[in-house]
């Protein structure tokens, strides 16, 4: 199911934010092209945290009820960059252990091997409620000890559910936890 296109006849609005929000240096753009739209910038580590900071760029949708896939399909190319990420709010989702943020969110990494159009599938399996604000990343241990949980049979509580998969909110785009220049080109965001 198609969710989003992007280029000049988009009707989804995005904003793109930055790490300075946090003290950061990081710089990135959104620029909305004939067909597509793109993500760029660079990330950069932030001195007091000793840690990459982050680049994004938000919307919001009228909930949109995606219970009945498997996950999200994104139709990109891009520059290799080791912090790509997506994720998506829903209605209920819970806020990550230190998360500074007023709603929840569900997160994961993904990979772009190489500058041709390719479409990237993001299973819901894959992502977790339970990301570091250092890394953007489930698998990792902050600075004051906690161990972030990604999303597994045995931890269910991390992962997303049926009903807050029927109310998604919202898509986020990220450069995070690793230091460098991105660049992202996205066509499309669909259910799969």
């Amino acid at each position: 199911m198609l969710l989003v296109i992007f280029g000049l006849n988009s009707t989804v609005r995005w904003q793109e934010i930055n790490d300075p929000v946090m003290g950061g240096q990081s710089v990135g753009t959104w620029s909305v092209l004939e067909t597509t739209a793109l993500f760029s910038g660079t990330v950069k580590n932030v001195s007091f945290l000793d840690a990459p900071g982050f680049c994004e760029v938000a919307s919001s949708l009228v909930a949109a009820d995606l219970a009945a896939y498997a996950g999200i399909a994104l139709t990109v190319r891009a520059k290799a960059y080791d912090g790509y990420k997506f994720a998506f709010s829903a209605v209920g989702a819970p806020r990550h252990h230190g998360g500074h943020e007023a709603t929840g969110s569900y997160k994961q990494s993904f990979a772009v091997k190489d500058a041709n159009w390719t479409i990237v599938e993001l299973p819901w399996a894959n992502f977790s409620s339970d990301w570091s604000d250092y890394t953007g990343d489930c698998a990792t241990m902050d600075p004051d000890g906690y161990q972030h949980q990604c999303c597994t049979p045995t931890t269910p509580d991390v992962c997303p559910n049926v009903t807050q998969l029927a109310k998604v909110t919202g898509f986020s785009l990220w450069a995070e936890g690793s230091e460098g220049d991105f660049s992202l080109e996205i066509s499309q965001i669909s259910a799969y």
